[in-house]
């Protein structure tokens, strides 16, 4: 290690162990020094320098200096050693605090051996504001008496001027070290915490905010004691100014956002940075990403943003921090942090102080229902998470249930299977049915039989689990519909949740054929599974029988529940492509924006309904291409998201993420959509919470937003994932043109013009084998698709025909004001410019740069850059080399403020080609020398761009 960096371990490890104090000091110095003599002489040398009276900034930097400097030998002895204050007498330094050090002290009076620790205010840092919050500190310890609190045992003003108090000694570590150090699981960890919130509790109703509660201040004895320190920047919350914030001391690393945007204080900033606390114990990382390393300015940056949840930052931990709690590894830790002891830190870290707990003693009852197993108040649990949580308090009573739902649970955590176990649960206790026992038994048999005890497999899956249950209730043929209905449909509701929807829509269309809702209940729970049969359908593409369903759905909910708000707001909520083609798209959006209306003014709307609403008007905006609303429904729903506490593996909240990526890619901002994407394949990949088919979804917008930016090798690999989470077995025909679509288009964009060309044709097939439905707005960008392949591939009359065709029916169909009709004219322009017919091209592109303009695209888009490109392609066309340099500067201007590098390269290109024609040879090969690495690097030989600037690149002898 060389000087320069030992002085830097030296400074990093000062910092890190300046605020411990005795045994926890020494463990933790001997922990990161190590063997190494010289830098634990560096480290002891910082610390006795700090411990003096001079400060490095306050005329004393040259005691700070020699530390640095020097490499071992004794360190300087602090001069209040062996000096007494009172009936004490001080005999070593144990820590430093912001004013001045703590030291260890011995009663010096005769009348009885008493240890303690004195703090004492430095002299150079007396000042009327510095003394006054150390006497405020003494006074409020003064009051306090509590066992996790250090106690006050004297106080006064020294000899010399100096205010002094006297604690008890606490010979600890910080309570995320000490709970490190001893590998505690996480229950041990709650109830360690719950002693700091005894602590604060107790200081919060003596009108007392701690304002800097972190680890180092919260300390661990040897007997498993908490101790909470350092009252310095406390408040007393008595009197008129019980909010002032004068005194902005802080911790930047556990600040509330009212703390540091000068906002009241109350003990909702001890609750935000409790969270913050709680969030290092079990997840092992800060929240917003913070270290003491991290430069100030970041930290104000970072902490700006929402925070980590903390089932994120579990799964992202390393293997050693996941070990330390309990042994177990960051997936297992992450899924053990699912749920109440998430949503409990969540509620803390929100940055309303209104919305997070009412009090530390509040949190206190979270935590201890969570260990009990019993429903958290921080979140709002439904008819079925109560049924699990009773489930798990009552197993001997409900021991067959209990053996199918950890099967499940331990394969999917599939949340419909609760919801369907409350649904039986509340039944029998409401009825005591003799069907739905008849159920319940048979359910359990079939599930006991293919258990590892009975089947003697080491391990059985959920999907061998649901094919037995399937198998089995085939071949118990003369059973009671009634037994043998219900349970079609809680497997079909099973098989969607694992995103299978022919096996779902099978059993659930045979679970609710012919049903009778006997009451209201019934009526409503077989509308729920309606929902979920008509969504199962859809994704097969079976559009009438998904209509079918859907408003059978809607009719049982008119027929039972009449006057009832919130299964009126379902019934709204219940579109579908299948209504969009009957009642076109317009009258459908017009019917989700209503929903999100009546939802809105009701006090306590569903939290899962409500997102699902968000989800269906971007879906709406989706297809209208509407930009704006598209971006503004998903910001929204994430926001609602937010307020509610939706967890962030819910496969609504990654679905409004996965429409702001979009709508991001719509507006042209692709690093935006890239990392919105990303964010969204984590949680789905997390979790497992949105199926193949979504995950696949995922990664193709991801694809698009790489291609956005000229990454289309990367992009081109993310259609391998899009396919292994979306094989053709699983998806209807237009699904399956999608995603061949897709493919052809990053392999036209590298230039594999041969395998872009089979793949449009197979997406073209597959439109084929599907039935054509009169305005399916899905159908023309396929269909464009394939033509720019003709085109690619030199067939250009074949390509022209096409496009001519596709452009009539899209007039008829959508109107001259549709993205598709846009679409279809910006691919004419392409191909009229393969063909060479300036004239006609110059029209075009005319048209469509007006079109996009009508439709709200943003100026700034690089499209308008890449009409640009055009206007100056056809101007050389026409042998106009002046114009054509002018709109070719002017798009390479644009394209550099927004552009991706690939275009940046290929404007480039072109520029030289025209600069070339005109007699430069300089600057062609300056342009060429900075395009041709990038094009390179993305595309293939034969791609167009490429093979033109490769071409230039030979003339010019590079």
């Amino acid at each position: 290690m060389s000087e320069t960096q030992r002085r830097q371990r030296a400074l990093a490890i000062f910092d890190e162990v300046a605020d411990l104090a005795g045994a926890g000091r020494e463990a933790r110095l001997s922990e990161l020094c190590g063997d190494d003599v010289a830098l634990r002489a560096q480290v002891q040398a910082l610390l006795d320098a700090d411990a003096a009276e001079g400060e490095p900034f306050g005329g004393d930097a040259a005691a700070w200096g020699h530390a640095l400097a020097q490499d071992a030998g004794d360190p300087p002895q602090d001069p209040a050693i062996g000096r007494s204050i009172g009936v004490w007498r001080i005999v070593e330094v144990i820590g430093h605090g912001g004013m001045g050090a703590v030291y260890a002290v011995q009663r010096d009076d005769g009348a009885y051996a008493q240890q303690a620790a004195l703090k004492l205010i430095r002299a150079s840092a007396d000042s009327t504001v510095a003394r006054e919050r150390f006497l405020r500190e003494r006074q409020i310890l003064a009051g306090l008496r509590h066992s996790n609190i250090a106690t006050l045992l004297d106080g006064g003003i020294s000899a010399g001027g100096e205010p002094y108090f006297v604690m008890e000694r606490i010979d600890g570590a910080p309570i995320d070290c000490w709970c490190d150090a001893g590998n505690l699981g996480l229950r041990e960890r709650v109830v360690l915490f719950l002693q700091v919130l005894d602590a604060v509790g107790y200081a919060h109703r003596n009108l007392v905010v701690h304002r800097d509660l972190k680890p180092s201040n919260l300390l661990v004895d040897a007997d498993g004691r908490v101790k909470l320190l350092d009252f310095g920047i406390a408040k007393q919350l008595e009197g008129a100014d019980a909010t002032a914030t004068l005194d902005r001391a802080l911790t930047f690393e556990y600040a509330s956002p009212e703390q540091l945007h000068d906002a009241p204080i109350t003990t909702a900033t001890d609750l935000w940075q409790l969270g913050v606390v709680l969030h290092r114990l079990l997840a092992g990382t800060h929240p917003f990403g913070l270290t003491r390393d991290t430069p100030v300015a970041s930290q104000l940056r970072q902490l700006a943003r929402e925070p980590e949840p903390l089932t994120r930052a579990a799964a992202n931990a390393s293997a050693e921090q996941a070990a330390l709690r309990g042994g177990l590894t960051p997936a297992l830790l992450s899924r053990a942090l699912r749920g109440s002891l998430a949503d409990i830190v969540q509620a803390c870290l929100r940055r309303d102080p209104e919305a997070r707990y009412a009090s530390a003693d509040a949190m206190g009852r979270d935590l201890r229902a969570w260990l009990d197993d019993r429903p958290i108040a921080a979140m709002r649990l439904s008819r079925s998470e109560r049924a699990r949580l009773w489930l798990r308090r009552n197993r001997l009573l409900a021991v067959s249930i209990a053996a199918i739902a950890v099967a499940l649970f331990a394969g999917t955590g599939v949340a419909l299977w609760q919801a369907h176990v409350a649904r039986v649960q509340a039944n029998i206790a409401q009825r005591e049915s003799a069907n739905a026992n008849a159920a319940m038994q048979f359910l359990t048999e079939i599930f006991a039989a293919a258990s590892p005890e009975k089947s003697l497999k080491a391990d059985v899956s959920v999907r061998q689990l649901l094919d037995h249950a399937r198998t089995e209730l085939d071949r118990h043929g003369g059973v009671d519909p009634k037994v043998r209905q219900p349970v079609q449909r809680m497997l079909g509701r099973l098989y969607f949740s694992l995103d299978d929807p022919k096996r779902a829509a099978e059993m659930l269309q045979a679970g609710t054929k012919g049903a009778q809702p006997r009451d209201r209940t019934d009526a409503l729970v077989l509308a729920d599974d309606l929902v979920i049969e008509s969504r199962a359908l859809e994704s097969l593409e079976r559009f009438p029988e998904t209509l079918a369903a859907a408003d059978q759905a809607v009719a049982l909910r008119r027929q039972f529940a009449p006057e009832d708000a919130e299964q009126q707001l379902r019934s709204l909520a219940n579109i579908t492509i299948a209504h969009v083609q009957k009642y076109g798209l317009p009258a459908c959006r017009r019917q989700a924006d209503e929903a999100l209306a009546l939802a809105m003014r009701m006090p306590d709307p569903p939290a899962d309904v409500v997102l699902h609403v968000y989800a269906l008007i971007a879906a709406g905006a989706r297809f209208a291409d509407d930009r704006a609303r598209l971006l503004q429904a998903s910001d929204e729903g994430i926001a609602f998201a937010d307020r509610r506490g939706m967890p962030p593996e819910s496969p609504l909240r990654i679905e409004l993420i996965r429409n702001r990526a979009e709508a991001l890619i719509l507006l042209g901002q692709y690093p935006q959509a890239e990392a919105a994407a990303r964010q969204a394949i984590a949680m789905a990949e997390t979790t497992g919470s949105s199926g193949d088919t979504r995950t696949g979804i995922l990664y193709s917008v991801l694809s698009h937003a790489l291609s956005g930016q000229g990454r289309y090798r990367e992009a081109l690999a993310m259609q391998g994932h899009v396919q292994q989470h979306m094989p053709r077995s699983d998806t209807g025909p237009r699904n399956n043109a999608a995603i061949a679509s897709n493919l052809a288009s990053l392999q036209y964009a590298v230039g594999d013009y041969v395998n872009g060309l089979a793949s449009a044709r197979l997406a073209m097939a597959e439109l084929g084998r599907g039935a054509e439905e009169a305005g399916d707005l899905r159908r023309p960008p396929v269909e464009v698709k394939y033509a720019q392949q003709l085109l690619a591939n030199g067939r250009t009359a074949d390509a022209n025909a096409e496009l001519a065709a596709l452009l009539q029916r899209v007039r008829r169909s959508e109107g001259e004001d549709s993205e598709n009709y846009a679409l279809v004219l910006e691919a004419m322009v392409e191909a009229a410019l393969r063909s060479g017919d300036a004239a006609n091209g110059q029209k075009l592109l005319d048209e469509t740069r007006a079109r996009y303009t009508k439709r709200g695209l943003p100026p700034t888009h690089a499209r308008f850059a890449q009409f640009l490109r055009y206007d100056a392609a056809f101007a050389r066309m026409r042998g106009d080399l002046v114009s054509a340099e002018a709109r070719q500067r002017e798009a390479l201007q644009r394209l550099q403020v927004n552009g991706n590098p690939f275009d940046i390269a290929a404007a480039r290109a072109e520029l030289a080609q025209i600069r070339f024609e005109r007699g430069d040879r300089a600057e062609p090969r300056n342009l060429l020398a900075q395009a041709l690495p990038v094009l390179r690097e993305s595309v293939l030989p034969q791609e167009t761009s490429r093979a033109a600037a490769e071409a230039l690149a030979r003339k010019l002898a590079m």
